[in-house]
């Protein structure tokens, strides 16, 4: 048996070894649309074109926290960064999904669009400009009867999912181009 499992084992890595040699996928220091030797990006406060308080700042966060962990890019101040990000929130939405027999509304879906450009900060060439991104930036909370603060949470709990989903397709434009 145990000599079987090792066969197993062994079987699935080589797989996967092969799989992973003959893909032709490979992270690269950056991609996309960034000029090569690029190594800081700013990403100053989302310009908020709603009347939803604090949502520029929970995208604005979401973004920089993608870009920290990619680590591809280095989070720089405007003066001093070789490409700057600014994005602006154009539309913040909340729809009903489910009502109580009452009817009160039960859950609401969020649904978040931006634009955004990618600027040279050298050169002051924009590199990249998005208009009305939107899709899959929907994400859904619960209302609490007589629970205020709860159902507050669970919104900006949406909202954070929802700049999550954002900052992930901001990145992957930015630097692999897709």
């Amino acid at each position: 048996m145990q000599n079987r499992f090792s066969h197993m084992v062994a079987t699935i890595v080589l797989v996967l070894l092969f799989m992973c040699s003959s893909c032709g996928y490979r992270l690269t220091p950056v991609g996309g649309v960034v000029p090569e030797g690029t190594k800081t990006i700013a990403i100053p406060v989302f310009l908020n074109l709603t009347n939803e308080p604090m949502v520029d700042t929970l995208l604005t966060q979401a973004v920089v926290n993608e870009f920290f962990t990619d680590g591809r890019l280095k989070i720089s101040s405007p003066e001093i960064a070789d490409l700057i990000l600014r994005c602006k929130i154009t539309k913040f939405e909340l729809t009903p999904t489910a009502y109580t027999p009452d009817p009160y509304v039960q859950s609401y879906n969020v649904s978040i669009t931006i634009s955004f450009t990618l600027e040279d900060a050298k050169t002051g060439k924009m590199l990249l400009v998005v208009n009305n991104l939107n899709n899959n930036f929907i994400s859904s909370y619960s209302v609490t009867l007589g629970g205020i603060s709860t159902t507050k949470a669970a919104k900006e709990a949406a909202i954070v999912i929802g700049g999550q989903n954002i900052a992930s397709s901001i990145r992957s434009r930015v630097l692999d181009g897709f």
